[in-house]
């Protein structure tokens, strides 16, 4: 099979921290999730970094990547709670339309 025909393909998105270079194959649909995160990421980084100058790299990454972990975390909770909100709604929806089939 031609990589052409292949629906998702993959893309190399290239990622840079400290000295280091990565190299990565992602789907060609997430490439733009990818290079804007990692652009964010990097602002972030920046201004913990020139935030009093007490935070070096290492620990401007390391800061970053657990607001990172806490956003995620916040934003399934969200979604979680979001879909406690929804069924239930179509639960009472569902009671509603029974009974005045019954009725």
């Amino acid at each position: 099979m031609k990589k052409s025909n292949i629906l998702n393909p993959d893309v190399s998105v290239f990622i840079k921290l400290l000295d280091r270079g990565f190299k990565l194959s992602v789907p060609a649909d997430q490439e733009k999730y990818y290079r804007d995160g990692y652009e964010v990421f990097l602002h972030r980084v920046e201004q913990h970094k020139l935030k009093g100058k007490v935070y070096g790299d290492i620990e401007a990454i390391a800061l970053t990547s657990i607001e990172c972990l806490v956003a995620l975390q916040r934003n399934q909770e969200q979604l979680n709670d979001l879909i406690m909100a929804f069924r239930s709604r179509v639960e009472k929806l569902d009671e509603t339309i029974s009974s005045a089939i019954e009725s």
